[in-house]
């Protein structure tokens, strides 16, 4: 004969305000409410006592709750060149995991190892061990990248996906927002536009320098490599760019570059959006520039996106892969203006 149960149905209705009826429904599978509901009656159940593990690993296995009910351990991976976005990434990741009593871990790899000094890394941070990972853009490198792709766990991309990559990605769409920037440029009269920042060292950046170069082309507007400035540049090689293109607008595409181009921009005589139009790709408000014209990025938003992502797929782990972008509004600033 089992033990016994201390816990009760009556006294899981009491904690969650609900019905014996709704309760007894819910863990029997039966419809009638949201999965949301369900899964918080299942995780309340585990918690209490009144679900063993077994139980609830039944239950998850069954379909009956949406994701596993009992406490789940994630990880997500980033470097440290990331961070002034990456709070906000895992603000939102933590957010929705925490909603179902899971908890995430955050670690920093700003090397490349080698093989041997990366298995040492993954047991030191016990990482095999995990429940599901989250792989956060600009990893030092695609080595890394690759090897944290190459771990058998449950896993979702932050980041545009390579070619035939078998996995989950989320991302906050920088070309959805490039486009936007430059249609927004267009419609305020604007053709002589210049891209600032790096297009090729990492994924996102290339993704940006192909949505201006597509949106361009879509406005029929010339957009050639030699009139953007889009290396290394200081003071007076964006002078030189200024001096050759004549622009009247510029996209700043790299968040790290927007406080730097409104100070060289000063420090050269340009007034902005007098004399100049800037809209910036900017992770969040930029304390130097608080009037900023910017697409709105949603990192915040992708980080509870990829987390649902995540627990999706351990429920249904033989679905389809799937690739998300996340695109937000345009946050309508005193930077650019009608030519």
């Amino acid at each position: 004969m089992g033990t016994r149960k201390t816990v009760t149905l009556h006294d899981l209705s009491a904690d969650l305000g609900l019905s014996i009826q709704t309760i007894s429904k819910a863990l029997g599978g039966k419809p009638g409410m949201s999965e949301e509901t369900r899964a918080r009656i299942a995780r309340t159940a585990y918690r209490r006592g009144y679900l063993t593990v077994a139980q609830a690993r039944e239950l998850a296995s069954r379909g009956i709750a949406p994701y596993p009910t009992f406490q789940l351990r994630f990880a997500l991976i980033q470097s440290r060149q990331s961070t002034n976005y990456n709070t906000l990434l895992a603000e939102g990741l933590r957010q929705r995991l925490e909603l179902l009593d899971h908890r995430l871990e955050c670690h920093t790899l700003d090397e490349d190892l080698s093989d041997s000094a990366f298995e040492q890394w993954l047991e030191r941070i016990s990482l095999p061990t995990a429940d599901g990972l989250f792989i956060a853009p600009r990893l030092l490198s695609d080595t890394t990248e690759r090897k944290l792709l190459g771990l058998s766990l449950p896993k979702v991309l932050i980041n545009y996906p390579r070619p035939l990559s078998e996995l989950d990605s989320v991302i906050w769409d920088v070309y959805e927002a490039v486009c936007m920037a430059v249609d927004k440029l267009v419609r305020l009269g604007h053709a002589r536009i210049m891209y600032v920042g790096d297009i090729g060292s990492q994924r996102g950046f290339a993704r940006r320098w192909q949505a201006f170069q597509e949106m361009m082309g879509e406005h029929g507007l010339v957009c050639s490599l030699e009139s953007q400035l889009t290396g290394d540049w200081n003071t007076e090689t964006l002078q030189d760019k200024l001096n050759e293109v004549q622009p009247t607008a510029i996209i700043a595409g790299i968040d790290e570059d927007i406080e730097r181009l409104f100070r060289n921009l000063d420090e050269l005589g340009y007034r902005v959006p007098e004399g100049l139009s800037v809209i910036g790709l900017a992770n969040g408000p930029v304390a130097a520039v608080p009037g900023l014209s910017r697409p709105e990025l949603l990192i915040r938003e992708t980080g509870y996106k990829a987390a649902d992502k995540l627990l999706w797929r351990l429920a249904n782990g033989s679905e389809p892969w799937e690739h998300i972008r996340i695109a937000g509004p345009f946050c309508e600033g005193d930077t650019a203006r009608r030519l």
